[in-house]
């Protein structure tokens, strides 16, 4: 019998590139001995209702940005499959394709769903929702993916920084407190970050981040408020040294935490509005999906 793919495709990321290469990508994978098929996504969560069916196929593709692949792998999840997924990135940041080593170039991105080996990776849970490779709240989760390209390929990381900065007047702070399996903090931080990912709104590297995916360890970053305008000076000078002074910048690694606070906190999950809430519990599900990638 010929093995099932289903193509789940976002037709309008990034300005709908992908039906330009449609034609061929069916082609391929019918040469491939695969029976396709194809299935353009229509409104948000359309990907995680169609993985419903997850379990019937071979393997799932999905063409489109970090949300669509985040869509894809929550509905893996939900539907308790364990089918390999493989990934084709159109969208604007891509920022997950970037740490598997998955190219923009959608022809070489199709091989590798066809030749690509399995990888196992870790997944994140944050309350009853998923999350592929960030989780973030605070100063620097909208602008950063505002941020235009060309100044994040300049400056990297410090990126982050400039680009919340120039909103400092709007910044708030959130008094927290977090749990986590070796430990407790609390105070007021400006920006919080649980990331499995070497790459974040376009930046490599983001807050010194090196990430294995599959080692059950989230890369969690937190920044404390800053009190004056020296404060502010000595955190953009670590970040220009990329070296964090642990009064500003603290960072560690867990397998789970929890973050409650005083106020009503706005999340982001991969790139996507995550909700606003005052108490989240988060764990990583480690090895939880299969990507098609160069790594093993």
């Amino acid at each position: 019998m010929r093995k099932k793919v289903l193509l789940i495709i976002n037709p309008t990321s990034g300005r709908g590139m992908i039906k330009d290469y449609l034609l061929l990508i069916v082609s391929q994978l019918s040469a491939a001995d695969y029976e396709v098929v194809v299935y353009p996504t229509k409104a948000k969560y359309d990907a995680v209702e169609k993985m419903k069916e997850a379990r019937g196929y071979d393997l799932v593709i999905a063409s489109g940005g970090d949300g669509t692949l985040n869509e894809v792998i929550t509905g893996l999840i939900e539907a308790n499959a364990t089918t390999p997924i493989g990934y084709i990135p159109t969208g604007t940041t891509n920022d997950f394709a970037m740490t598997l080593g998955i190219p923009k170039n959608i022809p070489k991105a199709l091989e590798l769903c066809i030749q690509g080996k399995p990888m196992s990776i870790d997944i994140g849970q944050f309350g009853n929702r998923y999350f592929t490779y960030v989780a973030a709240f605070g100063a620097f989760t909208d602008v950063a993916y505002e941020t235009p390209q060309p100044r994040k390929n300049m400056l990297g990381g410090l990126a982050y920084l400039i680009e919340g900065l120039l909103k400092l007047p709007t910044i708030q702070s959130y008094k927290c407190k977090i749990t986590y399996r070796d430990g407790f903090l609390e105070g007021d931080y400006i920006f919080g970050m649980i990331s499995n990912s070497d790459s974040v709104a376009g930046i490599k590297n983001a807050f010194g981040n090196h990430a294995d995916l599959s080692d059950g360890l989230f890369e969690v970053t937190l920044i404390r408020a800053p009190k004056n305008l020296i404060d502010i000076h000595r955190i953009l000078n670590d970040f220009l040294n990329t070296q964090y002074d642990p009064e500003y910048v603290v960072t560690f690694k867990t397998d789970r935490m929890t973050v409650e606070s005083e106020q009503d906190v706005k999340w982001t999950l991969d790139g996507e509005d995550g909700g606003i809430m005052r108490s989240v519990k988060i764990k990583s599900l480690q090895r939880r999906a299969q990507i098609l990638s160069l790594k093993p």
